[in-house]
């Protein structure tokens, strides 16, 4: 009888493809789901900003958006809840695989604290709207992030000081 598995054409170090696939799907479903849970802090918070300033009017010069989609109080608490779950699972599961995450994640959010300041956005504006769509970007560039290093790093050619390298590295 053949010890070899059934499956003789793939090598044992090999990752079976699925989970990776079934990961990145999650991944982009969290993505999806936070820029959904951003959308309605935004919404919930600029309108109540406008409902406690109705002299200045909306900032941002279209009110049709805010016609069409009124969020509820619970409805912003459950966004809320759900963003915050999203994030944290986000960004557990992707400490291990990208080093930088923690300084992509402060970059962008402190930019958009800035940018927000420079705006003279309320602070609930920027907390519960500029923060959480920054937080959106932070977790697009975690997964894109390796694949542009990766097609962007020089690939190494073979010369005589290659050989020589990768000898001495092991």
């Amino acid at each position: 009888m053949n010890p070899m598995p059934c499956c003789s054409h793939k090598s044992p170090g090999m990752a079976n493809p699925v989970p990776i696939r079934r990961r990145r799907l999650l991944e982009i479903l969290e993505i999806i789901i936070s820029s959904l849970c951003s959308m309605v802090t935004w919404e919930y918070t600029t309108q109540n900003e406008i409902a406690e300033n109705p002299d200045e009017g909306p900032r941002s010069g279209d009110t049709t958006s805010a016609l069409v989609f009124h969020p509820s109080p619970g409805l912003m608490l459950l966004s809320c809840l759900v963003f915050g779950c999203c994030v944290s699972s986000f960004a557990h599961r992707r400490q291990s695989q990208d080093p930088f995450q923690f300084v992509v994640y402060l970059v962008l959010l402190s930019c958009a604290a800035a940018i927000g300041y420079a705006a003279r956005a309320h602070v609930y504006l920027i907390l519960l709207g500029y923060l959480p769509w920054a937080t959106c970007v932070a977790m697009v560039i975690s997964i894109s992030g390796p694949g542009v290093y990766r097609f962007l790093k020089p690939h190494p050619t073979t010369s005589q000081g290659g050989g020589e390298k990768a000898r001495y590295l092991g």
